[in-house]
């Protein structure tokens, strides 16, 4: 979940260049999306939030749970910390935001995360952040044990059988110390690493927790935050951060000792971005938008080394992304441009092989205590209108490039049906292709044009936004 210590600024400049050659990955016939808000952990309006989220096309959501919100203290001594009726837990709201998402017909991904005190390391020192210091990986087991128990689709505490869940994300933003400390620990007068040796024996921990209760469950990391500081900084940067998570040195991707590798089913980042979607990072291990290659280059390196375990292809999926748009807050992207962001960063994600994206927000928070000190990446305004952003996001389509009488352009159906892609010729609407699809499958071809015509998709009575060829 974003800290404001770590907000990215929404200015608009866009522009940039094209990731390097050795992005290229294959490229998935489907794109999923998906949206994080804590907002659906509210009782009060959580089933208008929940209806207008299914309105965008969004196909599940992300749940943060806080570990140390569901057990303050530690489960009472004799008692099994990995059972989820245990008299300890408090789950909150949890229970009815399952229920509520699941009968709106959205797949959930839990991400539990912020140790309880009695679980973190001792010796915490005082300017680290709560829920942060050395969690203990034993508990951490135990507790995802018993929450993918809860939600295992055969558990009844006396309310009826919970909905299933087959989604969990171990911890978010491990490479930030609002999320994981020490982040560096100082050996013989130089930094060394220390979030990613933590961090690998919570995952490890957790994933076989999680597997032991449905091995059809899926175990995704935490999603790694964009940016970092060097050796030392606060933060860790993130190519950096998976490099040492997976056992690999330097840019070279040369093999470290590793007598526990990793142990996941999904990789995952939070590439927010501090300019346009085509803009990459300035740093070499810094991660934005187009720079996903940066992971799953080295990803492909520990699948094949047996540094990323177990032996199966591990996508990359994005956790977190988006722009606040102006309106509201005066200082952030223009709300058209945004639109037009969103649907170029589906493009740059898709290409480089990312197939599942989260983006942060359904709806803008509260301006407290200003609209520049939150988050005001939502697709609706808070009276409930769309952004015009929401469109881009529930059908996006772009003109990819366009010259000598073709234009390549790509899309993704909100439904099921004939697409048509149309070109706007004598104030009216000219179809040039017509392909038959299924919702959220990939539209990638290439049309014959003159000029450079406004072009968009169509399927049944919903356009796309336009572009220009």
């Amino acid at each position: 979940m974003p800290r404001l210590a770590t907000m990215v600024a929404a200015l608009a400049i866009g522009g940039g260049i094209l990731a390097p050659a050795e992005a290229a990955a294959a490229r998935p016939a489907t794109f999923t999306t998906g949206i994080a808000d804590p907002v659906y952990l509210q009782s009060q309006g959580r089933n208008a939030w929940l209806d207008r989220t299914v309105a965008s096309g969004a196909q599940f959501v992300l749940l943060w749970v806080s570990w140390g919100s569901v057990s303050p203290q530690p489960p009472p001594a004799g008692s099994d910390p990995s059972n989820p009726a245990n008299p300890g837990y408090d789950w909150g709201t949890l229970d009815a935001t399952v229920r509520a998402a699941t009968a709106h017909g959205l797949r959930i991904v839990l991400s539990i995360t912020s140790a309880p005190a009695w679980a973190e390391g001792p010796g915490r020192p005082a300017d680290a952040a709560p829920g942060t210091w050395r969690p203990n990986a034993a508990a951490y087991g135990a507790f995802a044990k018993a929450i993918a128990s809860r939600y295992s689709g055969s558990f009844d505490q006396g309310t009826g059988v919970l909905p299933r869940v087959r989604y969990f994300q171990a911890w978010t933003e491990p490479n930030l110390p609002y999320h994981l400390s020490p982040q560096w620990v100082r050996v013989a007068g130089h930094w060394v690493a220390e979030s990613p040796i933590i961090y690998r024996g919570l995952l490890n921990a957790f994933y076989p927790a999680v597997k032991s209760v449905n091995s059809s469950n899926v175990v995704i990391t935490a999603g790694t935050a964009p940016y970092g500081d060097p050796p030392g900084g606060q933060r860790m940067r993130p190519a950096l951060f998976v490099r040492d998570l997976l056992c690999l040195r330097g840019q070279k991707l040369s093999l470290a000792p590793c007598p526990d590798p990793a142990h996941f089913d999904v990789l995952a980042h939070d590439p927010y971005s501090f300019a346009g979607p085509t803009r990459p990072a300035y740093y070499a291990d810094d991660v934005s938008i187009p720079d996903m290659w940066k992971l799953t280059r080295a990803l492909a390196v520990a699948q094949r080394t047996g540094r990323a375990l177990p032996h199966i292809h591990h996508p990359v999926w994005v956790t977190e992304f988006g722009w606040s748009s102006k309106p509201p807050n005066p200082r952030a992207v223009p709300v058209i441009k945004r639109a037009r962001w969103i649907e170029q960063a589906f493009y740059e994600l898709w290409r480089q092989g990312i197939d599942t994206v989260t983006w942060y927000l359904i709806v803008d928070q509260a301006p407290i205590p200003s609209y520049a000190a939150t988050w005001q990446t939502g697709l609706y305004y808070r009276d409930g209108r769309r952004k015009p952003g929401f469109e881009a996001f529930r059908f996006p389509f772009i003109v990819v490039r366009a010259r000598h009488g073709r234009a390549q352009v790509w899309g993704v159906a909100p439904d099921s049906g004939m697409v048509l892609v149309q070109v706007r010729e004598a104030r009216r609407w000219k179809t040039v292709l017509r392909l038959r699809t299924r919702g959220h499958w990939v539209l990638d071809r290439t049309v014959a044009v003159d000029g450079r015509p406004m072009i968009r998709a169509a399927v049944g009575d919903e356009t796309s936004m336009g572009w220009r060829a």
